[in-house]
C-alpha cells in the first residue's frame, strides 16, 4: 500500500476545524489504499499486539486519585420496593394537585423548549390531518372523551402524525385508564382529556431525556426533581419504568395505526403495572410548574414519608432535598445506574455506604459547563466505578501525557470527555490511532495518536467524536 503525505507545517490550534479537515482528507487517502479489511494488514496486525494506548502512558504516570473540588458525587441504590398508591389515594392526590394548577395554558412540546405555549381548545380537524386511519381514529378518541378536535394537541406542528406525536398518544393510551377510573366527583372538578394532554408533553420530554445512548447529565430542575422522585417512589421498579417507555420510543415511530398504537401503550402499561401508572401520573402531575412549588407539592402526595424514610435509610439522602437541592443527575439505562452530583450542603446528610461496602461519595468538581471533573483517571473511576459489562471507558480527547500536560488533568478526566464504550469497538480506536502511519516528512512518519496530539484540544475532540464513528461503521 502506497502512503500520502500531511502538510508538516504548524497548524493553527485556533482553528480546530481546519486541523480536523486536513487530518480526515489524509486518512481518507490512506485507508482508500486498504483492500479487504477496513484499515488492512496494519490495521489486523494492531488488534493483536498490545494496545499502545494513552491510557497506558497515564496509569503508569498517576499518583494520586485528586479532584478534590466544589461538588459530591454519589451512587443511587435501586435495591428497594416500590411505595403503593392505592385508587383513592391516586384520585384524592390527583384532584388536589390539579386544583392547585392553572388549567388553561400547557406547554405544546416537551419541557426542553422553555417558553412554547399554546391554549388547550378544541381545534377542528380538516385536509390532510384526516386522510389517514390514525387521524380518524385519533378524531373519534376525542369525540368519545367529550373534546372534538385536537384534544391532545399532538397536531399543533402540522396535519400529519410525527414520530413524538405517536409517542405521546401511545403514552397518553398507556396513562389513559388510570384516569378513567376517577369517581364521578372527581372528573367533575377535572378534564382528564386536559390532564392526558399535559402529562403526555411533559412526561414525554422528561423520560427522552434519560435514554440517551452516552448518558448525559440532567440538569437541576424540574427534569431533576421528575427523575429523582420517580427514583424515591419505585426503587428497583425505577429501570422498569425507563426499559418498557424506551420500547414505547422505539416502536411508536413504526406503526401506521391507531390499534397498533393502542397495543403500544397497553403493553407498556402491563409491563410497568398499574401502580407505577399512577405513580408516573401523579410525579408527573406534582412537577408540571416551578421548582419552587414543588416542595409543598411533593410532600403532600401518598406515600412520601415512605418513600423518604427508605431513601434515608439506604442513602441517608433527604428525598426532597436531592430532588430540589441537587445539581445534577446522570441515568445509564443499559448499566442500570443512577449517579446525583450536588452541593456539599446538600450531600453532607449521607452517612452510609452504597454497594459492596464502597464509598458512597467521591467528589469532583463541577465545571462551568455542568459535568464533573476530577483530575486523574482514578479519581474519575473512584465515583464512576466500572464502564459496564462488556465495555471500557473511553477518552475522547486521550489522556496521553502532552494532553495532560498541556490541558490539565480536569479537561481529561470529566464526564463529557470521557464516555463508557463497547469493549470492541473501542480496541478497535486505539488500534486505529496507533497503527496508521502519516509521512510528515521524507524521513519520519507518525501514527495518528502521535500527529493528533499535536492539535489543539478543540480539534482533537472534534475527531475523536468523528473517529468513533468512523471505525463504527468501518469507513476506516
Amino acid at each position: 500500500m502506497s502512503k500520502h503525505s500531511v502538510d508538516s507545517r504548524p497548524v493553527d490550534t485556533r482553528r480546530p476545524l481546519r486541523a480536523g479537515a486536513l487530518v480526515l482528507a489524509a486518512l481518507m487517502l490512506v485507508t482508500a489504499c486498504a483492500t479487504g479489511a477496513p484499515m488492512g494488514a496494519a490495521y489486523r496486525h494492531h488488534l493483536s499486539m498490545s494496545r499502545d494506548s494513552a491510557e497506558a502512558w497515564a496509569l503508569e504516570s498517576e499518583a494520586n486519585d485528586g479532584g478534590q473540588g466544589e461538588a459530591v458525587f454519589t451512587k443511587l441504590p435501586t435495591n428497594f420496593s416500590p411505595v403503593q398508591v392505592s385508587d383513592s389515594e391516586f384520585t384524592a392526590a390527583l384532584t388536589m394537585l390539579w386544583l392547585n394548577m392553572p388549567l388553561r395554558i400547557a406547554t405544546s412540546r416537551s419541557p426542553l423548549y422553555v417558553g412554547r405555549k399554546s391554549a388547550l381548545a378544541s381545534v377542528p380537524l380538516s385536509g390532510e390531518a384526516w386522510q389517514s386511519d390514525l387521524s380518524q381514529s385519533y378524531g373519534r378518541l376525542c369525540e368519545r372523551r367529550g373534546t372534538p378536535g385536537d384534544c391532545l394537541t399532538l397536531l399543533e406542528d402540522g396535519p400529519r402524525f410525527q414520530d413524538d406525536d405517536k409517542r405521546r398518544l401511545a403514552l397518553a393510551l398507556a396513562m389513559g385508564p388510570a384516569l378513567e377510573g376517577l369517581n364521578a366527583e372527581a372528573r367533575a372538578m377535572l378534564n382528564p382529556t386536559r390532564v392526558l394532554a399535559m402529562l403526555s408533553i411533559s412526561i414525554a420530554g422528561y423520560m427522552a431525556l434519560l435514554l440517551a445512548p452516552v448518558p448525559e447529565p440532567v440538569t437541576k430542575g424540574i427534569a431533576l426533581a421528575f427523575t429523582v422522585l420517580m427514583w424515591g417512589y419505585l426503587g428497583w421498579e425505577f429501570f422498569d419504568l425507563l426499559r418498557a417507555y424506551a420500547q414505547l420510543h422505539e416502536d411508536a415511530p413504526r406503526v401506521a395505526t391507531f390499534s397498533e398504537l393502542r397495543e403500544i401503550g397497553e403493553r407498556f402499561g402491563r409491563v410497568i403495572g398499574p401502580n407505577s401508572v399512577r405513580i408516573l401520573v401523579l410525579v408527573g402531575t406534582a412537577t408540571i410548574g416551578e421548582t419552587a412549588a414543588l416542595a409543598s407539592k411533593a410532600m403532600k402526595l401518598p406515600g412520601f414519608g415512605q418513600a423518604s424514610g427508605t431513601v434515608a435509610a439506604n442513602t441517608g439522602l433527604r428525598l426532597l432535598d436531592a430532588a430540589t437541592g441537587a445539581e445534577r443527575v446522570i441515568v445509564s439505562v443499559p448499566e442500570g445506574s443512577i449517579h446525583l452530583v450536588g452541593a456539599p450542603h446538600v450531600m453532607a446528610m449521607v452517612a452510609q455506604s452504597v454497594g459492596g461496602g464502597s464509598s458512597a461519595l467521591t467528589r469532583g468538581k463541577l465545571l462551568t459547563n455542568g459535568h464533573r471533573a476530577w483530575g486523574s483517571f482514578n479519581g474519575f473511576k473512584s465515583a464512576m466505578g466500572s464502564a459496564g459489562n462488556g465495555k471500557e471507558w473511553h477518552h475522547i480527547v486521550e489522556q496521553t501525557p502532552g494532553n495532560a500536560k498541556r490541558f490539565g488533568g480536569e479537561a481529561l478526566h470529566n464526564t463529557e470527555n470521557i464516555i463508557a464504550l463497547d469493549k470492541k469497538l473501542h480496541d478497535k480506536v486505539s488500534a486505529f490511532y496507533s497503527g496508521i502511519r502519516l509521512i510528515v516528512t521524507k524521513s519520519s512518519t507518525l501514527t495518528v495518536r502521535q500527529w493528533l496530539s499535536t492539535q489543539s484540544y478543540e480539534a482533537q475532540r472534534e475527531f475523536g467524536l468523528l473517529a468513533m464513528e468512523n471505525v463504527r461503521k468501518g469507513i476506516w
